[in-house]
């Protein structure tokens, strides 16, 4: 997990890509539309991820704050950094608790600053 981390320094994608499972439940907690529990990387990415990621100026950045595990979970610190489209910083920090099997991510919570995903959402409008 620590190296999927360190791999994924300049790309946050490739994060998900590499340890979590296709059909990973995932649960981003808190409040508003993608605080809920995704079912598979196809919700994950198409009810949640994707908007964000298409508000960003190219890819975000990841930096570990630290990694720890008991049995099959993984607790793992994190902060990231982007460019959104309109020139302005994006930024948010989130800890996770991931359920492993056959090195894979199965299960995961996402605690993280909703309010900075929410405002890059609404202040940057998406062509129709």
């Amino acid at each position: 997990m620590s190296d999927a981390l360190d791999a994924a320094a300049e790309d946050f994608g490739k994060f998900g890509e590499a340890v979590f499972d296709d059909d990973v439940e995932w649960t981003i907690t808190g409040y508003g539309l993608v605080a809920r529990t995704f079912h598979g990387m196809k919700d994950l990415i198409d009810n949640a991820e994707q908007a964000l990621f298409d508000r960003w100026d190219g890819k975000a950045a990841v930096t570990k704050k630290g990694v720890w595990a008991d049995g099959d979970k993984i607790f793992a610190h994190l902060t990231s950094a982007a460019r959104a489209a309109d020139g302005l910083p994006y930024a948010n920090e989130y800890l996770y608790i991931l359920t492993m099997r056959n090195k894979k991510v199965v299960a995961g919570t996402a605690w993280l600053d909703l309010h900075a995903y929410y405002e890059i959402i609404d202040r940057i409008k998406l062509p129709s």
